[in-house]
């Protein structure tokens, strides 16, 4: 599996990741996974070079099976973990913020079976959050006490992401982002990325389940989708590929992206994604997918559905 480097950090990632919300919770259309299921897909991915694991406080148990897989093999796994959320009250007092962020990494630290987390991300974007000094001061605490090694935030709009760079463009390594063949808004922001070395981490690849599912399955107020889906597999069968396929070749390709996210279902479903990027890749199909892109927010942001 092909790497890259992480923005400024050290860390050279599979342009393929793992996201484990579904380790620890429903999710869409995918059911929680048991530890046995973690354990065939973990190990599976390790020896196909995918080394990149997404996880969070919020994912129910997915924490405690990451680290009891690590606990018992031998891998080369970057996990990122996320903060647990932090309120408004908690920013008050500067003792309480780091007690707040402590248990937090402390927790993670432990479940995750590891010394040090290296990749710590922000999970929100509070403005009461993101302007606090002391946030700042005790996450670069956290580095020189080599709790943690590197920092981003996951992020939902362009907005929000060009003003965490304006601000905090120095302490930030990465950003992770919402996209996907439908959702392009962050194409725009590649030279910003560039300029402040900054990395990629792609989500949302199959739009929360939507983009490969079947038209009958969609739910109706996203019914405005269908046009869409019906034109992406019109592509797909232009190209003897799935819906699914061609839509992770297009994140795949997308150089600005160091890695991409994909919720696993079955280690049979990750060998057939792999199986997908190493033969069809080659392929021409680029100039078939200007006419796929959904400007309508409330259509490509999973935030406003009410069903799902």
């Amino acid at each position: 599996m092909e790497k890259s480097r992480l923005g400024k950090t050290s860390y050279y990632i599979s342009k393929i990741g793992l996201g484990t919300v579904q380790f620890g919770l429903d999710y869409g259309f995918t059911k929680r996974k048991s530890q046995d299921e973690v354990d065939e897909i973990l190990s599976y991915a390790d020896k196909k070079g995918i080394n990149f694991i997404d996880t969070a406080r919020s994912y129910g148990d997915s924490e405690d099976k990451i680290g009891s897989f690590i606990s018992q093999n031998n891998n080369n796994f970057v996990v990122a973990t996320k903060f647990e959320k932090i309120s408004e009250e908690d920013v008050k007092n500067k003792d309480t913020l780091h007690t707040k962020i402590m248990h937090s990494v402390e927790t993670s630290l432990k479940k995750l079976h590891l010394n040090k987390l290296d990749i710590l991300q922000l999970h929100q974007t509070d403005e009461y959050l993101i302007n606090n000094e002391d946030f700042w001061d005790i996450l670069a605490s956290l580095k020189t006490e080599k709790m943690i090694d590197s920092i981003g935030v996951s992020v939902y709009e362009e907005e929000e992401t060009e003003y965490l760079i304006d601000k905090f463009g120095e302490q930030l390594e990465f950003f992770q982002i919402p996209y996907n063949i439908f959702d392009r808004r962050f194409e725009k922001l590649d030279k910003l990325f560039n300029k402040h070395q900054i990395g990629v981490i792609g989500r949302s690849v199959f739009l929360k389940g939507i983009i490969p599912c079947r038209l009958q399955e969609l739910p109706a107020e996203l019914n405005a989708l269908k046009t869409y889906k019906e034109r992406l597999e019109e592509v797909a069968v232009q190209l003897s590929m799935s819906s699914a396929e061609v839509a992770l070749l297009y994140v795949y390709n997308k150089a600005f992206v160091t890695s991409t996210i994909l919720g696993i279902d079955s280690v049979d479903e990750l060998e057939k994604n792999i199986q997908a990027l190493e033969e069809k890749q080659a392929i021409n199909y680029l100039s078939f997918l200007d006419h796929l892109e959904v400007t309508e927010r409330r259509l490509i942001d999973p935030r406003q559905w009410k069903s799902l």
